[in-house]
């Protein structure tokens, strides 16, 4: 697979078994999480169908798995794409969960930075972080000013 491409282009909606599974998992290991958090490397043993293994993982790869795992147990698909991974217009808008047009529309504006690969765009994972983090910040000011307004004019209901 390409460095930039996604790793799970082909999401898997977990059935109710899978998510019951990855909930029991969750609970298991943010138990092990607040007994000692893990800021280091650690072992994990692998067993299935009378094969085993032990791996190292980095700490933070747990936590991440947690994370995972926590987004399957609530019936959420899961993709998993490196920081600096490419998108093309289409993935970037399911991302924000927008309009591909209405993100061209951002892109055209510079509200988030892109390049062009002959008449493709292409959109880095990091900027539309940045860009859904900032976006996020701005909604709520504007929804606290709102409430803040209502307040004023005593129109809570």
């Amino acid at each position: 697979m390409a460095p930039g491409a996604l790793l799970d282009t082909a999401l898997r909606v977990p059935d109710d078994h899978m998510a019951v599974q990855a909930a029991e998992a969750v609970d298991i290991l943010e138990r092990f999480l607040r007994k000692r958090p893990v800021t280091e490397s650690l072992e994990v043993d692998l067993v299935a169908d009378g094969t085993e293994a032990t791996v190292t993982i980095p700490g933070a790869a747990l936590r991440l798995l947690v994370d995972i795992l926590s987004q399957i147990a609530n019936g959420n698909a899961v993709t998993v794409a490196p920081v600096h991974a490419e998108l093309t217009t289409q993935q970037a808008a399911d991302l924000l969960n927008v309009s591909r047009p209405y993100l061209v529309k951002l892109l055209d504006e510079k509200k988030i930075p892109h390049r062009r690969v002959g008449n493709r765009r292409r959109v880095m994972l990091s900027d539309l972080i940045t860009y859904k983090r900032i976006d996020e910040v701005e909604r709520r000011a504007a929804a606290d000013r709102l409430a803040a307004e209502a307040q004023r004019l005593g129109l809570e209901y």
